[in-house]
């Protein structure tokens, strides 16, 4: 905004004239409605400090608690919805509300929760035609909430870069990249091993050459949620220094499509869930576009966190995040970035590289970005059992197309 003063006279003159009430908007929810011909989206977001958990009912309903909310106001009205019957609140306590969803004879349903630029919570619940009641367990909900949160383990692929024939850059000490990265790897998944919740494994363990393409195909087959790709730099100026991280470009994302559009035919696997070769062009089309561009999102957002914890502690070559066509970062729906952790070609750095202490500096601050990151977007809300959060959010990208 050109104009901050002014605006700022603006919004104070507003706050005056706003009604006496209207502080108590701060703790209100809001609830918007979206009806399509293969699914119902509802997105109900909450002010910051608030929580949100499924419990559990009866199983033509959801049941959504809402601590640190007073009110939902404008609720909408749902008349006519193929899936969703009606939406109403039930009051359990001062700043504990219920949100209860109707649904209709045989629909199913689908939540994600994330968090606003705000800070408050936001739960996407995505209602769609199912298998016949009578399949349905009674009194079990899809997603089988209860008072506590079903997750499971946040798996964190770390790609330790070159191996095997493949040295990577070489230092003028004689340092060889790909062993340096991997003594970073194993000291990186050592501390993720001790985060509750967390399951790191390693792309190579040893000496060994994987192609680019493998890499991010053992990523996605042991389904990982986080995929993180680790270098030392190097330049033909010895004094080019500091760290990086890269996610992928758009050029890259882009290409990458149009590769997965024209293989779908021979795919044996499924991009976020959904498997492309049974759909025709257009259809595939918009569901992998859909599911990429949550990718590169959530790539984004860890890759910003990674770059904040490094620069706590290491100079950073350049400023932000950078965008690059690298094979390893083009996985469909898994969020993947790449961390050059210095200049090995620089003689002050690549003897910091060769420190076991200095590699456990980088390890610790990649460590706490994704910890940070994960404290950022993790689902708290129930997810259904053997799917994983990365599956989660992708297969509501992707399955259905609201309209």
């Amino acid at each position: 905004m050109r104009y901050p003063f002014i605006a700022a006279l603006v919004f104070s003159a507003l706050a005056l004239l706003a009604p006496v009430g209207s502080a108590d908007s701060a703790a209100n929810a809001s609830l918007s409605l979206k009806s399509g011909p293969n699914v119902t989206r509802l997105v109900l977001t909450g002010p910051k400090g608030a929580n949100f958990s499924l419990q559990a009912g009866r199983a033509d309903q959801v049941i959504v608690a809402m601590e640190g909310v007073e009110a939902l106001p404008g609720l909408p009205n749902p008349a006519g919805d193929r899936y969703v019957s009606a939406l109403h609140t039930r009051s359990k306590a001062k700043g504990k509300l219920e949100l209860i969803v109707e649904l209709r004879p045989a629909a199913r349903y689908r939540t994600s929760l994330s968090t606003t630029d705000l800070g408050g919570p936001s739960l996407t619940m995505d209602v769609a035609a199912g298998k016949a009641t009578a399949s349905r367990p009674p009194q079990a909900p899809v997603a089988e909430a209860g008072d506590r949160p079903l997750r499971k383990r946040f798996v964190v692929a770390l790609d330790a870069g070159h191996g095997g024939k493949d040295t990577g850059a070489l230092g003028a000490g004689g340092s060889q990249e790909k062993d340096i990265v991997l003594a970073i790897a194993r000291k990186l998944e050592a501390l993720l091993k001790a985060e509750p919740g967390v399951r790191p494994i390693l792309i190579r363990q040893d000496d060994e050459f994987i192609e680019l393409r493998q890499r991010m195909e053992r990523a996605r087959k042991e389904r990982a949620d986080l995929f993180i790709s680790l270098h030392a730099d190097a330049y033909s100026d010895p004094h080019a220094r500091g760290a990086s991280v890269f996610t992928l470009s758009e050029h890259g994302a882009t290409s990458e499509a149009a590769r997965r559009l024209a293989d779908r035919e021979n795919a044996a696997d499924r991009i976020g869930g959904v498997a492309l070769h049974d759909k025709d062009e257009v259809l595939a089309s918009v569901l992998l576009d859909l599911t990429q561009n949550a990718t590169l999102e959530a790539s984004d957002r860890a890759a910003a966190s990674i770059l904040q914890a490094l620069q706590k502690t290491h100079a950073i070559h350049q400023p932000g995040i950078q965008k690059a066509g690298f094979v390893v970062l083009k996985s469909p729906d898994v969020p993947s970035i790449l961390v050059e952790t210095a200049f090995i070609s620089n003689p002050e750095e690549e003897l910091k590289l060769r420190s076991p202490a200095y590699q456990d500096q980088i390890a610790a601050a990649i460590a706490e970005g994704i910890r940070t990151y994960l404290k950022q977007t993790r689902p708290t809300a129930a997810t259904p059992a053997g799917r994983s959060p990365r599956q989660e959010v992708a297969a509501s990208a992707t399955e259905k197309v609201v309209k």
